[in-house]
């Protein structure tokens, strides 16, 4: 199963994420963090998270960028939740970008597609306000749309 949540800050989005998750009741679990813990704001939302999935047996994986080669180290089976696709794509659009970011980000989905029997990735609703002015933030509304669109699962042959 893959599933996408998508939400507004503050929604709970998060915690339906980490409710699907824990209902699979498949093991292990990775909570893959994006989240550049750039300043304050950040790290606590960031302990925010950490508290609210305490006790379910989540181990975290710090992955801001990068997400393909992330997703070729951990072994086959278990359940992931990928929190969150807009900060992965800020993280790619704006970081040191060595490759294409949609590329970049549906690449390392797929590849966890394959990998885990269960997939909950979260994405921030970026589509509500008006048009950003700014060329740059346009493209990251952009990739991000086209970053929430993974292809279904793929089922491994026998």
């Amino acid at each position: 199963m893959t599933a996408l949540v998508i939400g507004g800050s503050g929604s709970g989005k998060s915690a339906l994420a980490e409710q699907l998750v824990c209902r699979c009741a498949v093991f292990p679990r990775y909570y893959i963090a994006t989240m550049k813990l750039w300043d304050e704001e950040c790290r606590k939302r960031a302990a925010k998270h950490r508290a609210q999935r305490a006790g379910n047996g989540f181990r975290t994986l710090e992955v801001p960028d990068h997400l393909r080669e992330a997703a070729s180290l951990l072994p086959a089976g278990g359940c992931a939740l990928l929190e969150c696709i807009g900060n992965l794509t800020a993280n790619e659009q704006f970081g040191e970008q060595t490759v294409e970011p949609v590329s970049e980000i549906l690449c390392g989905i797929h590849m966890l597609q394959e990998k885990l029997e269960h997939l909950v990735i979260v994405t921030n609703e970026v589509f509500t306000d008006r048009k950003p002015e700014d060329a740059s933030m346009q493209q990251y509304v952009k990739t991000s749309a086209q970053s929430t669109a993974p292809l279904p699962k793929q089922r491994r042959s026998s």
